[in-house]
């Protein structure tokens, strides 16, 4: 592997349920959990943070940590090594939880584990990229609260065009209300054949479909992170019936809202190794069990009486 600043080991996610807990343990290396949604506690060290949607945490080498769901908690989850010494003295000293609701904390870690399933050339780098990302924001974040990350493409600001940048705005805040050409042209105080132009040569796309590109966009997060009904995310995203929202999907995406959501579940509790070497461990117990759970690595049966026994859906 190129000389790097971190090294990704290992990445999931997870959904917790709320029968099962993680129970107290420490390891040799860093862990950053992103709550995509639900509710419970995490203690760390001696410090217990409530799970808030959009919570950021790190877990620092040595540090006995415990987590305990009170509803169905879906997480994403990465464990890694830092190879810096002035990063790894940054986050040592850093905050243990930053609050912040940022979908696109959630899509780095979703690249880390796409690289890591795929295993193209320089996957190793790429995913260490990644990390490193989610890093400098984790700290950027802890120790001011005031920047924003980035987005991603679909939602970013455009830069270098203060018109496309106003109309993208308004499109992004207002987009499952009636956007329309005429409403884009007035709030810039340009004709409508003016802004699709500007459009067209800022972004490729008409306004349109920048409308209709980030809608989708928010629909796959929702049907990813969401319990949602697909009626009920169509209504959310701006659709005014869901085979409208299921023909615009398939248009953006090549597949169905339902193919979506059965690709992402697939995924849930499917440990990803990124260094081919490193064996996790598992520490989620049934809540009123002390019964380990080893990680499936190991081969590993435990024995348990049938009170015992339930299907496992959430791992760590």
């Amino acid at each position: 592997m190129l000389t790097s600043l971190v090294e990704v080991l290992w990445t999931a996610r997870y959904d917790y349920q709320p029968h099962w807990r993680l129970e107290k343990h420490k390891h040799a290396y860093f862990q950053m959990i992103y709550f995509v949604s639900g509710t419970g506690c995490i203690s760390i060290g001696e410090n217990e943070h409530p799970i808030t949607t959009g919570s950021f945490l790190l877990i620092k080498p040595g540090c006995l940590h415990a987590l305990n769901p009170s509803s169905l908690v879906k997480t994403l989850d990465i464990k890694f090594m830092v190879r810096d010494r002035r990063l790894r003295k940054l986050l040592l000293s850093a905050a243990e939880l930053v609050e912040e609701n940022e979908p696109r904390i959630a899509d780095l870690f979703e690249r880390i584990r796409h690289e890591g399933e795929h295993r193209g050339y320089l996957y190793r780098e790429l995913c260490s990229a990644f990390l490193a990302e989610l890093l400098f924001v984790f700290l950027r974040k802890g120790h001011t609260g005031e920047h924003e990350l980035q987005s991603a493409p679909i939602e970013q600001e455009p830069s270098g065009d203060w018109i496309v940048q106003r109309a993208a705005r308004f499109i992004r805040e207002h987009h499952a209300d009636d956007c329309s050409l005429m409403q884009l042209a007035r709030i810039v105080g340009r004709s409508d054949r003016h802004v699709r132009q500007r459009f067209k040569s800022t972004l490729g796309v008409s306004p349109r479909r920048y409308l209709l590109q980030y809608r989708i966009h928010r629909a796959q997060e929702l049907i990813e992170y969401s319990g949602d009904s697909f009626k009920e995310i169509a209504s959310k995203v701006g659709f005014k019936s869901v085979h409208h929202f299921a023909r615009a999907f398939h248009e953006i995406c090549g597949e169905t809202p339902g193919a979506w959501r059965r690709k992402y579940q697939a995924g849930i509790c499917k440990d990803v190794n990124i260094d081919p070497e490193f064996v996790n461990r598992n520490w989620t117990v049934q809540a009123d069990d002390v019964l380990p759970v080893l990680a499936r690595a190991t081969g590993t049966v435990m024995k348990a009486t049938p009170s015992q026994v339930r299907v496992r859906t959430s791992l760590s």
